[in-house]
Formats: structure tokens, C-alpha cells, sequence
């Protein structure tokens, strides 16, 4: 040091560099000066890296070290230890004058299991006169490599070596229980940023996946399971979500683009998701990099200082070689023929484009068709339920003795139009892709199997239940992937109200009536009655009950026979001490002692559900529980201070829990009165309006 000594800062840039949302540059502050005697500093541990993949019992420890002397060091004493265990030491001969030398173990560590490690390294000379500098620590995550594909991950086995890091990080796996997010898209696990509650402010978090050898696919393809909700700022950058790729760990790329891929980014500007209540699971495909075989992935997440919601959940990552697609065209004017057998799958296409795929299970089918019906109209419905503009006919020659594995393709337009279907005040849809199952129609005369739902009369309606299909996200939408002991007409449907009911037409009409002593009669007509054996009556008691779907026979009437024509049955429910809603639905017994089930019906005694108002006070949305039997008017009413009526509202009741939506978005703070006639009775609610 010398008189004239000084020091300055200047600071100049191009990328932020401090706060990266801001650029909120360089802060200075506890400034010490002072001189120091060989010293030696252990600058930083370069390898491996922290994400690293496939690392051995002896993976090579390397580290920087720097002399900020004005001489040459020699005899360099250093070392590492791995978890706090034994240390390795070693001494690097020489280090040159103000330079800095990489320098490599001989001695590796064994860092072969698949797990997270803290490794120390020391710089550890006697005569330096500043120890400060000379130590750093390093945290490694093992994964391992992914060379089969292709490669499906649910995330019900556990963490499938996925795993979480960064600044304030809100990533956890298990069960989501959020208001919105409060389920995974297949089975019980996921991952999302906070199980229950939201993501946390200020954060810069990673998702991790294990890392992928994809040198051998020609267009390896990420799809994957996504739920979203994100504060959206319209053209302000405040929360977003984007996934990120990298060939060795170190240097991370944004993967894809707005406008590439399905469901990929929705903010061009940005190009990340940043989006509030897509929180119904759905597909997001993108093509990965080609050629890489330490393939790494991670999603982030990054939100500002206020404001935050639940954020991302994923599921079902689904990596593999996309050569086909799904089939995107009109209905086929003839089936896809091939011959079936073997033990691998076996896929049909059109036009290049996959239809269905079948995994015979070594079983000879023989010449099989398969066929795909496009529906190009308004979303259809029967028997109170939408269904998919998809559905697919297979007929092999030889019929499987035992169960054959079947892929059924359909793309993610057609769920959203099946989400968004109206017309049909009564009938029921999915909320998501995931909650699909399958009706399967079966008839003795395969000519029937024709794609057509309208000429379903003689044969076997049976249900295939949403938690017994796998749904995986793929291409420009999914496949469920279900086992059969037979081969039919499929369609997809969400079972109605007890998710179980397939789309029958047999059944041309079931209805269940109050009496005035209290009983209830069921009638249902059916049409071409063939093979029946019985009609056996269920009963479900009450809410709880038949969403637990605990129906309790209580009768039967016995099938009067084969007829072409139709034919009318009575049942009645004499039991006393009627109390709440009843649910009934018939459970039809055939000859060969295969069974499908009816819609479900109710009646509704007394008051089941408690009326109310919630949330009360509002902004103004408000919504109004209520039940009534099928067919019930409920007419509601909105009165101001003055007394005037502002709104009114008339809907029909269907037997089963419904809301009444009330907007008074726009009206002055205050109170109205909302008052209700419905079934012969008048109740008057107080609405607080802030």
C-alpha cells in the first residue's frame, strides 16, 4: 500500500445481473482492505457436476484453486471428503503466481448410488495468512440414465429419481390437495408447488428429471401431465412456468416455443406459461433435441414479490419416438386390416397416423379390422350423457381366449369440445381427458358394430370404469390403454352421474315417481329384449351414499323373455320412513351372467341438502345450493333496497345437487334479498354484495 492507494467500483452490463427481473445491479457494503501472505484459495468444485447422470465408485473430483501471491506456491496441500466422511488428500506440486490452476484427484469417490451428495474441498496451507477463502462445498444429485423407451413415469412408485431445487422452491411430491388442484392425473401422486396451498413468493425453483439417452429415437417427444395456475399479468411479466433442457448439466435451453407443440406456452412475449384456472389436467407435448445421450430436463418455476396461486402440477411424463401421430382425419370409408399375433404391440394407421394399437398377448387374432368414426357435428348425447367425437370399431377373425391390451387414440380438441358441450342441460360430461371411460358395445351380429350408436339394440352394453384405463398423454392428445376378453364398438363417455353407466339404447326409457303414500314406482320400458335373465333393483341412500357409489339391491323382476319389440316393467319401493334423496338405477342380468347398468334416478324426500348461499358476502358471484325431484321448478328472484326485482331466475331441477348461479357483477355495495319458490315452499335469503 502506498499513500496514493485507493479503490474504485464501476459497473457496466448487458444482462441483468443481480436481480433478474429488474436488473437491479450491484450492492456494496462491509468493504475491508488489508494485505495477506500466501494465499492460497479453493475457488470452486468444477466436477461433476450438480446434475449429473450415471456417476461411478470412482467418478474424478475436480477443483480450481487460485495463488493471488506474487510468487510461485509449492507443495499445495488439498483434500475433499464426501457426506462429511473420511477426507481425501492429496498435494498438487506447484501453483503459479496470480493464476489459477484446475487440478483433478487421483483418488475418485464413490458416487455410484443414485443420490444426493455434499462434497468439501480444502485448500490447506500452513502459512496462509487467510483461511477465509479456502474452503467451498458442492451439492451433486446422481440420476440415472434412461435408455428404454419408451419411457412413462406416473410417479405412484415413487419419486422416479425427479427431484426438486432452487430458490425458495414450493416443489413437493405426494397427493395434491389444493382448492383447485386437488387430485394427480392418474393414480395418487404428482408433483406440484405446494400440495396444499400455493407457489411461494420470490421463487426460482427447479423440477429435475433423470437424465435420457435418446440417440436412438428419430423424434424423441415429451408429453406430459399439466395442471395450471398462474398469476397472469396480460402483457406485464409477474409468475411463469417453462421447461428447460441440458446436454451436460451446466448450460440450460429454453425447450420449444409459443405456437410449437400442444398446449406449449400461452405468453408469445415471454414464452412461458402464465395462466390462472387451467387447473383441469391436460396434455403438453413438445419435440426434444435429437442426438443427445445425457439428455437432462427441468421445470421452472419463477414468481415475483406479491401475488401467487397455486402453480404447476405435473404427471405422466411421457418420453418416446413420435413417427406417427394421432389419426387427425374424417371417418374412414373402410377399416385398417392386419394380421394380429405375437406379444408386441401392433398398431393400425391411416394415412400414417395412428388409429388404435393392440398387444395380443401371444394370441393369434387372425385378420383384424379397425376403424375409426369422426364425429364432425355438435357434440353428441343419449341417455343423459355426451360422448367423445371419437369412436373406433376392432374385429379380429379369431376372438382371444384371454385378455388382449388395446390403445385407443384420441386428440385433445376433442376432449375440450366434449368439456365444452351444451344443449343438454341434463346430461353429464368429464371435467378432464382422465376422468374418461369406456362403454363397449358387444352383438351377436358384428354387422351392428358399425360405428353407429343408433342401431345398438340387440346386443350387450358394458362399462369400462375410468380408474381401470390408463390415460397417457401422447402427440396432439392421448391414448387409453384398457384390457378386453372381447372385441366390440368403443366409445368414450364418462359414466354419467355413479360413473359406471354406459350409453345404452336398449333401455328406452327408465323413470322412478313419488307416490302419494310415499312409495316410489320405477318403470322402464326396453326395446329388442334378448338373453336377459333379471332386472335386479339397487338403491343408494342419501348423497354420501351414492357418491361412494354403495347401492343396495332391494328387489328384482324377472325378464319376461326374447322380444323384437318393446316391453314395459313396474317395480315399487314400499319401504316407510322415507327420508332425504333416493337413488335407483336397474342392474340388467343376462342369460350368459354378464350385467350392465341404468342411469341412476332419484326421488327426493323432505330436505336433503341444507340450502345456502356461498360465498355470502361477494364480490358478486354468488351461488345457491338447493335439490328438488326431476322436473321441479325453482324460480328465485333478486330485490334491491327500493324493493324492485332486478334479476330473476327459472331452471328445472334434475333430482340431484345443483347450484344456482347469481351475478351481481356491477350492482352497487349492499344488501338484496334473493327469494326462492321451489316445490310449493318460499325461503328469502340476505345476499352481501361488497
Amino acid at each position: 500500500f502506498s499513500t496514493s492507494f485507493q479503490v474504485r467500483w464501476g459497473q457496466w452490463g448487458q444482462i441483468a445481473a443481480t436481480d433478474k427481473r429488474s436488473a437491479g445491479g450491484y450492492s456494496f457494503d462491509d468493504i475491508r482492505v488489508y494485505q495477506v501472505f500466501n494465499d492460497m484459495q479453493m475457488l470452486s468444485i468444477d466436477a461433476p457436476v450438480k446434475s449429473s447422470c450415471a456417476l461411478t465408485s470412482s467418478t474424478a473430483i475436480q477443483v480450481s484453486v487460485r495463488n493471488s501471491s506474487n510468487s510461485v506456491i509449492n507443495s499445495v496441500p488439498v483434500k475433499y471428503r464426501i457426506n462429511n466422511g473420511s477426507w481425501i488428500s492429496e498435494t498438487i506440486p506447484s501453483v503459479a503466481a496470480n493464476s489459477i490452476l484446475q487440478y483433478s484427484f487421483t483418488t475418485g469417490a464413490d458416487l455410484s448410488a443414485f443420490n444426493t451428495y455434499t462434497i468439501q474441498a480444502i485448500v490447506d496451507l500452513n502459512n496462509d495468512s487467510f483461511r477465509e477463502n479456502d474452503t467451498t462445498t458442492a451439492t451433486v444429485v446422481n440420476s440415472p440414465v434412461i435408455t428404454s423407451f419408451p419411457y412413462l413415469q406416473n410417479f405412484e412408485g415413487g419419486t422416479g429419481n425427479w427431484y426438486a431445487d432452487g430458490k425458495n422452491s414450493s416443489w413437493q411430491y405426494g397427493t395434491p390437495t389444493s382448492a383447485k388442484i386437488k387430485n394427480a392425473a392418474s393414480g395418487a401422486k404428482a408433483w406440484k408447488t405446494r400440495l396444499q396451498g400455493n407457489y411461494n413468493d420470490l421463487e426460482e425453483s427447479y423440477l429435475y428429471s433423470p437424465c435420457f439417452d435418446v440417440t436412438g429415437m428419430s423424434n424423441p417427444t415429451l408429453s406430459l401431465s399439466m395442471a395450471l395456475d398462474i398469476e397472469d399479468c396480460n402483457t406485464t411479466l409477474c409468475d411463469g412456468a417453462w421447461i428447460e433442457y441440458s446436454a451436460d448439466g451446466l448450460t440450460w435451453n429454453k425447450l420449444g416455443a409459443y405456437g410449437q407443440g400442444t398446449n406449449w406456452y400461452n405468453k408469445a412475449a415471454f414464452q412461458l406459461w402464465a395462466i390462472q384456472d387451467f387447473t383441469r389436467w391436460h396434455v403438453a407435448t413438445m419435440p426434444l433435441p435429437t442426438g443427445l445421450n445425457r439428455l437432462r430436463l427441468r421445470i421452472v418455476m419463477a414468481a415475483d414479490p406479491a401475488v401467487n396461486r397455486e402453480g404447476i402440477a405435473v404427471d405422466d411424463i411421457h418420453i418416446y419416438d413420435n413417427t406417427n401421430g394421432i389419426y387427425d382425419g374424417v371417418t374412414m370409408n373402410s377399416p385398417v386390416t392386419q394380421t394380429v399375433s405375437g406379444n408386441n404391440w401392433i398398431d393400425f394407421t391411416s394415412n400414417g397416423k395412428l388409429i388404435a394399437s393392440l398387444q395380443p398377448n401371444n394370441q393369434n387374432l387372425g385378420s383384424t379390422d379397425v376403424q375409426a368414426y369422426i364425429n364432425s357435428g355438435a357434440v353428441r348425447h343419449t341417455s343423459s350423457q355426451y360422448y367423445l367425437d371419437r369412436n373406433i370399431t376392432i374385429r379380429p377373425s379369431s376372438a382371444p381366449a384371454d385378455s388382449v391390451t388395446i390403445r385407443f387414440y384420441f386428440l385433445e380438441k376433442e376432449t375440450d369440445s366434449l368439456i365444452n358441450a351444451t344443449g343438454c342441460a341434463g346430461c353429464t360430461k368429464p371435467i378432464s381427458a382422465y376422468e374418461l371411460g369406456i362403454s363397449k358395445y358387444s352383438d351377436i351380429d358384428k354387422s351392428f358394430e358399425n360405428g353407429s350408436i343408433g342401431d345398438n339394440l340387440q346386443g350387450m352394453w358394458n362399462f369400462i370404469t375410468s380408474d381401470k384405463i390408463a390415460k397417457v398423454p401422447f402427440d396432439k392428445g392421448y391414448y387409453a390403454e384398457f384390457k378386453v376378453g372381447s372385441f366390440s364398438e368403443f366409445w368414450l363417455n364418462n359414466g354419467s352421474f355413479d360413473k359406471t353407466t354406459p350409453l345404452p339404447v336398449k333401455m328406452v326409457d327408465f323413470t322412478v315417481q313419488k307416490q302419494a303414500n310415499s312409495n316410489v314406482l320405477l318403470q322402464w320400458k326396453v326395446s329388442g329384449e334378448a338373453d336377459v335373465s333379471k332386472y335386479e333393483v339397487e338403491m343408494a341412500r342419501g348423497n354420501t351414499e351414492l357418491q361412494a357409489g354403495n347401492f343396495v339391491k332391494i328387489g328384482e323382476v324377472a325378464s319376461q323373455g326374447n322380444n323384437a319389440g318393446t316391453r314395459t316393467y313396474n317395480f315399487t319401493d314400499s319401504e316407510t320412513d322415507k327420508f332425504g334423496p333416493r337413488y335407483y338405477r336397474l342392474k340388467i342380468i343376462n342369460l350368459d351372467g354378464s350385467f350392465a347398468y341404468s342411469l341412476v334416478r332419484s326421488v327426493v324426500f323432505d330436505a336433503p341438502v341444507q340450502w345456502q348461499i356461498y360465498p355470502n358476502p361477494s364480490n358478486g358471484l354468488f351461488s345457491l345450493v338447493y335439490q328438488l325431484n326431476t322436473g321441479e321448478e325453482i324460480h328465485a328472484r333478486i330485490i334491491d333496497a327500493k324493493g324492485s326485482v332486478i334479476k330473476e331466475y327459472r331452471k328445472m331441477a334434475n333430482g340431484f345437487p345443483q347450484k344456482l348461479s347469481i351475478d351481481l357483477l356491477g350492482k352497487a355495495s349492499g344488501i338484496y334479498l334473493l327469494q326462492v319458490d321451489a316445490a310449493g315452499k318460499k325461503q328469502t335469503f340476505k345476499l352481501y354484495k361488497q
